[in-house]
Parts: structure tokens; sequence; C-alpha cells
């Protein structure tokens, strides 16, 4: 080996050894507080959108609401541009066609929670039971056993009551830029508006019952664009939570603001 190829290699080597990649986006966790009066009971809490982003503007629309862009389009409003975001539980497909964008992820610790909350009416006119539940899911997805059903059980369940009587739930925002300033802002959607039922998983057993359905997901622009999706009865962050720098744990956001 000639001497410029080993230097040359030696160089590369030295550089790959203390190249250190320094990324503007990095996990961000806290705690989502949903006052007790606001909800009697876990199922109540429709799904969680917690954003990161720019501001905040309380007048624009006449509620709690972030910054936006200029209006571009036909959108009646600018695009909030969050930085990042995640949910607190997910839209889960409960084995029956009516339950389609109404079941989320831990919020059920049962099946008789899920049929006692959700009643479904059969072909013969009664109501379902959780017998019943159990046998469509088997079929459905082909699951043995109360472990396999990833939407119910105590260990799953997002929410916890604090001494105060409010319900709290972990939330951690994967991969998310982080600016100093930028603020937190979220909403509970209580009524379900955020789920499209033409989107999803395709229905597993649609060669077997010639039935061809989606099971419902998230429409992918809830974060953008939260006000097509904020209904009457939905939960608002009022009081803005502001991202200090190099910190990226430990925020605390309350949802109190009711939508009217």
């Amino acid at each position: 080996m000639s001497g410029k190829r080993a230097l040359a290699l030696g160089a590369a080597a030295l550089l790959t050894g203390c190249f250190t990649e320094e990324l503007p986006q990095g996990n961000i966790t806290g705690t989502v507080v949903i006052p007790g009066e606001l909800a009697a009971d876990i199922r109540d809490i429709g799904q969680v959108y917690v954003g990161l982003f720019e501001g905040f503007d309380p007048f624009q629309l006449g509620y709690p609401y972030p910054k936006t862009g200029p209006r571009v389009g036909d959108n009646p409003i600018g695009d909030a541009l969050p930085y990042g975001g995640t949910t607190i539980g997910t839209y889960s497909y409960a084995c029956y066609r009516p339950l389609n964008c109404q079941v989320l992820s831990g919020r059920f610790d049962s099946l008789q929670s899920i049929i006692e909350y959700l009643p479904v009416e059969l072909d013969s006119g009664d109501n379902a039971t959780q017998e019943d539940l159990f046998d469509q899911c088997s079929w459905y997805y082909g699951w043995n056993g109360l472990a396999e059903f990833n939407f119910i059980g105590d260990a799953q369940l997002d929410f916890n009551k604090n001494a105060d009587g409010d319900w709290e739930a972990d939330f951690q925002a994967w991969n998310t830029e982080a600016p100093a300033g930028a603020i937190f802002w979220a909403f509970v959607d209580n009524d379900f508006t955020t789920c499209n039922i033409d989107q999803g998983v395709i229905n597993r057993r649609r060669e077997e019952d010639g039935n061809f359905f989606r099971e419902g997901t998230n429409f992918v622009d809830v974060l953008n664009f939260p006000d097509k999706y904020i209904t009457p009865g939905d939960l608002i962050s009022e009081t803005p939570v502001t991202l200090e720098e190099g910190v990226r744990d430990g925020y605390r956001i309350t949802l109190d603001y009711v939508k009217d």
C-alpha cells in the first residue's frame, strides 16, 4: 500500500470515529391532564391530539388555537404547521361494523365494558353480549384468548385518576423538532370526527364474507387543520405550555376548555 493511500485511509477512519450527528429532532415526553368534572368515565375521553406549534392565537377562531400560516387555496384557515405531535389512544376496529371508528385503545378494561358503553344490535334484534364479541373477534382476527385483544385490558388503560380526581395520561412525541419558545397545544376529539371510515386496514375477512370495507383510521391532516375536526363538546388546552431550551421531558398540559 502506498504511503498516500495509507494516510487517506487513516484520516477516513479518524473522521468516522469522531463524527457525531447533531439532529434537531428528538423525543419529547409529558403528561396530559383532564379535569375529573369534564369526564366522569375514562370511556368518555376521546382521542387526544398533542402538537407542538410555533405560537398561540386565542382570538382568530374565538377559542384557543395555534398560530397559523397564510390561508392557501380553498382552505378556510391557514395551516397550523406543527413541528410534530402524537396521540393518546388509537382507533381500533372492534370486530363489528357498527363499532367502526367508535372504539379507542386504552379506554376499555374488558369486553363487557365495550358492549355496555357501545351496544351492538345483532340480526336477531338482541344486543351482543361479551361472549358474542369474543366469538366475533376470534373469527375476525383469529385470536384465541383475551391476551391477544389489543384494545382491552387494565394494563393498557391510558388514563388514571390522580389524587385530585383528575385524569392523567403520559404522552411521547417521537422525533420532533423542538425549537425553544414553541408551544404545546392539545385537544380531545370526543365525537370521533377525526376518524375516516374510508381509510385504514382493508377488511381482513373480505374473501370469506364478500363484503369490502375499511376499518377506519385518523385523517392525515388533523394537527395541520384542527379546526376542521373540533366540534362542540371537544376539550382544548386553554393555557399554552412553552417548550424550554434543552428540556424535552416533564411537560404538563391541561385540557380544561370545552368547545361550545
